[in-house]
C-alpha cells in the first residue's frame, strides 16, 4: 500500500512540485507571525487587495517574514477584523484566503489519487467520492466538472457579494467555512489540469510508439 501511494504521489512530477510549493506556502502563513516580535503587524485596517500597502512595515522584518508578508500583501487587503492572529500578529492573509490555501492542498492530493484521464473534467470527477461521481457522471464529464467548480466557489460568491451589497459582515468562522470548498475545488482543478496534460502526453507517446512499430519492416 505505501508503494502504491508513493507511485501515485510521484506519477506527475509537476503536480508533486505544485503540492510541495503550496504546502510550504500554507505552513509559512502560520509560521511567519512567529518570525517577528508580537505586535509587529496588528490592527491594520487600511489595506487594499492586489496592492502593496505596507511595504514600510515589511522592510523592518527579517527576510523570511518579509517575503511571506509581502506576498500576502499583494494578494489580500489584510484587514485585521477579517484575519486570525498568532503571536500577537495578523496572519499574512485573511481568514478566507488562509482557508482556501489549506484546503487547496486536499484538492491537489485528491487529483493525485484520482484515476488519470486526458480530460480535466474526468479527473475532477475521479477525485470525488464514488457516490457523488455516479450522480454527476450523468451530465457528462466536462459539464460535471464545471458544476463541481461552480458549486465549490458559490459559497464564496454568496458571502462576498452579500458583504459588498449590504451591511452584513461575516465572521472569520464563516469565512473559513466558505473558503474551504472553494480552496478544495481550486486545488482539484489545478491538479486535474496537470494530470490531464500528463495523461495526454502518455497517450500520444503510446500512439507514436505504435506507429513506429508498425513502420518497421
Amino acid at each position: 500500500m505505501p508503494r502504491i501511494a508513493w507511485a501515485r504521489l510521484t506519477w506527475s512530477k509537476a503536480l508533486l512540485v505544485v503540492l510541495g510549493l503550496n504546502l510550504v506556502w500554507t505552513a509559512s502563513l502560520f509560521w511567519a507571525p512567529y518570525a517577528v516580535p508580537p505586535g509587529s503587524f496588528s490592527g491594520e485596517d487600511a489595506g487594499g487587495a492586489n496592492v502593496l500597502d505596507f511595504e514600510a512595515i515589511w522592510e523592518t522584518f527579517p527576510w523570511y517574514a518579509r517575503i511571506v508578508y509581502t506576498f500576502g500583501d499583494v494578494q489580500c487587503h489584510q484587514l485585521s477584523f477579517r484575519s486570525f492572529q498568532l503571536n500577537g500578529n495578523q496572519l499574512p492573509i485573511d481568514a478566507r484566503m488562509t482557508s482556501m490555501y489549506v484546503f487547496a492542498n486536499l484538492g491537489l492530493v485528491a487529483a493525485m489519487f484520482a484515476r488519470p484521464a486526458s480530460a480535466t473534467g474526468a479527473v475532477i470527477l475521479n477525485g470525488l467520492p464514488p457516490s457523488v461521481r455516479r450522480i454527476l457522471s450523468r451530465l457528462g464529464v466536462e459539464r460535471a466538472g464545471a458544476l463541481v467548480i461552480l458549486v465549490g466557489l458559490l459559497p464564496i460568491a454568496v458571502d462576498g457579494f452579500t458583504q459588498l451589497l449590504t451591511d452584513y459582515e461575516s465572521s472569520n468562522l464563516t469565512r473559513v467555512l466558505t473558503g474551504a470548498p472553494g480552496g478544495f475545488v481550486g486545488g482539484l482543478l489545478v491538479g486535474g489540469m496537470i494530470v490531464s496534460v500528463r495523461q495526454l502526453s502518455i497517450e500520444l507517446e503510446t500512439i507514436r510508439a505504435r506507429f513506429r512499430g508498425a513502420a518497421r519492416p
